[in-house]
């Protein structure tokens, strides 16, 4: 496996664990957690001055941030496919969200990250949304991951959509806003329940990777009250926007970004919806930042939290007016920096790295901080 100036930067910062894993100490375990759609509105990486994520904020007191983190590809299916792969997409051939990685030639045999694990000896887990589409049958998914969770996902949905009907065909997905449900009734709380009751009770004599995906803040988002209530209903909470901020692409630029059904910043003026998005977004922000709290807190009651590496990662960014879009899918920073970080044994605590970071290094560095081998293909 090709080890770059990325993959470089973070094993210096993680380096005393590298060597604790040379001196023969127990493998550590791997706390392995996606977020969708998640953009720098995060604390440790101060996108957003408003947005309130205490646990990321802790997490991040415990390890390495690293604040310049990209990912390969601005689009879930390709982000992850090169994740956990650690291929580019420019080896993957994997642009779009199609096509599922293993229906592809080239990649049908090539070893993800779990299966890495899997083969030296670690009981592999999953549940939410760790890959992009469903790997099949049983026996496909028996190869991926040793035990699956529950998918996750959107979880309970109003009756109809609470936003006006949006352009190119009112996609059931562009909704978001405040929906009475209770928190429990969404897929990102019941995976949180189910991978804090496997951490309860997993065996002490194997090393585990718990792989944790968690849907939110995707679109669509909604969010109790409760979370909304932590955001001003004002326009105190928009990002800044410049009026001529698309005044130095070309026209055809608009039509490189994609033809997904992201309502442009005029249509969500028109209709009234930019603060309701934008407070939609960090609510479900807060939301996934209290079920990883709960995660960690399982970790800690365990007794686990001591030899387990934990990371934390974003597939892709999201512009939210910015650029004049809302949505994914371009090369600016909105689309592409995305939370990176470890926590755990051997890990610098309280480090924050500015140099660049890319999301194709977390399979080598996974691999050196829990002294595996590297990767045979």
């Amino acid at each position: 496996m090709k080890y770059n100036f990325s993959h470089v930067c973070i094993a210096a910062l993680l380096g005393a664990a590298l060597c604790a894993s040379a001196a023969g100490a127990a493998r550590p375990n791997v706390l392995f957690i996606a977020i969708d759609d998640q953009n720098d509105w995060v604390g440790p990486l101060g996108g957003h001055p408003l947005v309130k994520t205490p646990h990321l904020d802790r997490l991040a007191q415990r390890g390495t941030t690293f604040l310049n983190a990209h990912v390969q590809a601005p689009l879930c299916n390709p982000s992850r496919t090169s994740l956990l792969l650690g291929l580019r997409a420019t080896t993957t051939g994997v642009y779009g969200l199609a096509p599922w990685f293993r229906t592809v030639d080239t990649l049908r045999d090539r070893v993800t990250l779990p299966q890495h694990f899997k083969a030296h000896g670690y009981t592999t887990y999953t549940t939410g949304k760790i890959f992009h589409g469903s790997p099949g049958g049983p026996a496909q998914r028996a190869a991926e991951f040793d035990v699956w969770g529950p998918a996750g996902g959107i979880g309970v949905k109003p009756p109809q959509k609470l936003i006006p009907p949006t352009p190119m065909g009112n996609h059931p997905l562009m909704d978001w806003g405040c929906f009475p449900h209770r928190d429990e009734e969404k897929g990102d709380w019941q995976i949180t329940t189910w991978a804090a009751e496997r951490l309860r009770t997993m065996p002490r004599d194997q090393p585990f990777f718990l792989a944790v995906g968690y849907f939110l803040p995707h679109v669509p988002c909604y969010a109790t009250q409760k979370w909304f209530d932590l955001y001003p209903d004002d326009d105190s909470v928009l990002p800044p926007l410049r009026e001529d901020d698309r005044a130095d692409t070309p026209r055809a630029a608009w039509h490189l970004h994609w033809d997904l059904p992201e309502p442009r910043l005029a249509w969500m003026r028109e209709n009234g919806q930019l603060r309701n998005l934008v407070r939609s977004y960090l609510a479900c922000t807060s939301f996934v930042d209290a079920q990883i709290g709960r995660l960690l807190e399982a970790l800690d009651a365990a007794g686990l939290a001591e030899n387990t590496v934990v990371v934390v990662w974003g597939d892709n960014g999201y512009h939210l007016g910015e650029k004049a879009i809302t949505g994914k899918n371009t090369l600016w920073e909105r689309a592409t920096r995305v939370p990176l970080i470890f926590a755990g044994p051997g890990v610098a605590r309280g480090a924050r790295c500015t140099r660049p970071a890319e999301l194709l290094d977390l399979y080598p560095t996974l691999v050196d901080l829990c002294g595996l081998p590297p990767r045979a293909d």
